[in-house]
């Protein structure tokens, strides 16, 4: 630095501090009466502008802000009456642990977050998945939050504004968004749990918000039979996938080992998807070292030990299933099928990515011809859903079908009522017949 510049930056810095003497200097000259009490722990002043009345401020060292209240009157007995309520209502929070100054929703959410990453996900009490759905579902209610915050002129909301009624318009602003009335109850679900977090926390005086209720109505036939596939789906998707993964494909667009591989890993993931009934991240997680295939009446089948941290109902189940073919072809294709390997391991080690899943996914839906697939939401979690309509439609027992899903007999039944209702109407169409081989009409 030349000697110039050196001299510059010195006349800078003076100027620097008598900018900021002149900003502080006023604050002081503002005030027009000050009294300390508790030995200057707190203060009231009156100021300029406070047409004479008594203001209480105390500063809080451990969030490095001062406390200002109005103290609503014009006689110093009163005021300084006052102010020591006020004290003393502030420390006993603050020895309870409790903040003074309420966070924005933004920070609220990111401390429950991480709250709930190290008391659950890292215990196991939840899945890093299910983490992953709570934390999509805090950001809708953030941005909701900063639209309210901008219609009432606040550039942050905090959650001291939020009051028990304040998010009365969230169904409504969810469902222009698109969202289904069994997401924003979950929705709704997730945000209260946060409420009372917050309130435990002393970060909010709420501990629940209310909610327009959402009637609860079994899944509607049509919306469930709309987020499966339909038999014919079914097969033009498998067809799909065998041309997908050939070697003439393969040839054809130059791909890679790699690229190859990872279109197996989709075929593989699909169809033990279906013939597992296993959800998405339940089979995404699952190991080698929990997966043996055998032998049954000349099929092979597979035993699989679903563990607890990977479930999203965190309950451990071992279920004997179909698709043990399709185990064997894939772990005859894959170099990592060690104990500790997850199934659906890349060709460099890792797992595959969901990204990679999904971008395969879409590609298949177009093979298949299936054009209306995002419009009806169907995913690989669609694989479970046929898996369980095509056993209910086979009779098989709906209590041990409910064991091998990880769900409940209820929810069974009342989640796929879509295929009794199948079942019902192929019984209609049935003719029955009497001993003389007579037709008899159920009118």
């Amino acid at each position: 630095m030349t000697a110039a510049a050196r001299v510059a930056l010195v006349i800078d810095n003076t100027r620097t501090q008598k900018q900021r003497s002149k900003r502080t200097a006023p604050t002081q000259s503002f005030l027009t009466d000050k009294h300390s009490i508790y030995g200057g722990k707190a203060e009231i002043v009156r100021t300029q502008q406070s047409g004479g009345y008594w203001h209480f401020r105390m500063w809080i060292s451990e969030e490095s802000k001062y406390v200002r209240k109005t103290l609503k009157t014009k006689h110093l007995d009163t005021a300084v009456e006052r102010a020591e309520n006020e004290f003393f209502a502030i420390k006993a929070n603050l020895n309870s642990g409790k903040r003074i100054f309420s966070p924005t929703v933004q920070q609220a959410a990111e401390e429950y977050l991480k709250h709930r990453w190290e008391v659950d996900v890292k215990r196991g009490s939840i899945t890093e998945g299910r983490w992953g759905t709570i934390k999509s579902q805090l950001n809708h209610f953030v941005a909701y939050c900063g639209i309210v915050g901008r219609s009432e002129r606040s550039s942050v909301t905090r959650l001291s504004d939020l009051e028990s009624k304040s998010l009365q318009g969230y169904q409504q602003y969810r469902q222009q968004k698109g969202a289904k009335d069994v997401t924003i109850k979950n929705e709704q679900a997730t945000i209260n749990a946060l409420c009372r977090w917050a309130f435990d926390e002393g970060l909010h005086s709420v501990q629940h918000y209310v909610f327009p209720s959402i009637s609860r109505r079994g899944v509607d036939a049509d919306t469930l039979r709309r987020s499966t596939y339909t038999d014919d789906e079914y097969r033009r998707i498998t067809r799909a996938l065998i041309s997908y993964t050939s070697n003439k494909t393969a040839k054809a667009e130059f791909l890679s080992d790699e690229e190859r591989f990872t279109r197996q890993l989709v075929r593989h993931f699909f169809l033990t998807g279906a013939n597992t009934m296993m959800r998405f991240g339940e089979l995404y997680q699952l190991k080698w070292g929990n997966v043996e295939t055998y032998s049954a009446e000349n099929q092979r089948l597979v035993t699989i030990n679903v563990l607890a941290e990977t479930s999203k109902v965190r309950q451990s189940r071992v279920i004997k299933v179909r698709g043990g073919k399709h185990f064997d072809r894939l772990r005859s294709l894959s170099k990592h099928t060690k104990q500790g390997d997850w199934v659906f391991t890349a060709h460099n080690g890792e797992r595959v990515t969901r990204d990679a899943l999904y971008y395969h996914y879409a590609q298949l839906m177009t093979l298949a011809g299936i054009t209306d697939w995002k419009e009806r939401n169907l995913t690989y979690y669609s694989t479970r859903h046929y898996g369980i309509t095509k056993r209910l439609q086979s009779n098989a027992n709906p209590l041990t079908l409910s064991k091998v899903c990880g769900t409940s007999l209820k929810h069974l039944t009342e989640t796929y009522y879509h295929a009794d209702l199948t079942e019902q109407e192929r019984a209609a169409l049935l003719r029955y017949e009497g001993s003389s081989a007579e037709v008899v009409e159920l009118d």
